[in-house]
């Protein structure tokens, strides 16, 4: 394995124990326990946000009840929608995950890569593209790719997390 491929395979956080198992179209042992701490980590972060908005649904609608305010009470009821639909997207993603690591199945992409910089006010955006299929990455990686080259790339069927890559021969 070059040089070159090695540095893509550490942006992306993965050895080349991983992408030998991606090759074979398996998620590695390595792969499905940073899943599970990944999702375990989204999984408390949602449980704190939703109990914050929970709170604050509370209180904004028994502060809405005392000084009779439809204003304070229709805070609450919108603070409550909101938290139902994080809980909605948190559950999906928990579901998405469990199933990518029960199914264990990875779903190749080969062909050419074209990379896309698109540029923001706040933050940069760094997009790759290939066989009509778009990745969002970080600059680490989006650097570790060469612009209309070749290469496979391994991700997940059905979160479609990135897994690994190698320059296709």
């Amino acid at each position: 394995m070059t040089a070159n491929a090695n540095a893509l395979l550490t942006a992306m956080g993965s050895t080349s124990t991983d992408l030998e198992a991606n090759r074979q179209g398996k998620l590695s042992q390595a792969q499905i326990e940073r899943m599970k701490h990944k999702r375990q980590r989204d999984t408390l972060i949602a449980a704190a946000l939703f109990c914050g908005l929970a709170l604050g649904a509370t209180i904004l609608f028994y502060m809405g009840q005392l000084n009779r305010s439809v204003i304070l009470s229709g805070a609450g009821a919108t603070l409550t929608f909101i938290n139902a639909i994080m809980v909605g997207r948190a559950g999906r993603a928990y579901m998405r995950v469990g199933g990518d690591m029960r199914g264990g199945q990875v779903e190749v992409l080969a062909g050419e890569v074209e990379r896309v910089l698109r540029r923001g006010r706040a933050n940069d955006n760094y997009l790759l593209r290939i066989n009509g299929a778009e990745l969002y990455v970080s600059k680490d990686v989006f650097t570790g790719f060469r612009h209309k080259a070749s290469y496979r790339i391994y991700r997940t069927g059905i979160s479609r997390v990135l897994l690994s890559a190698e320059p296709a021969s």
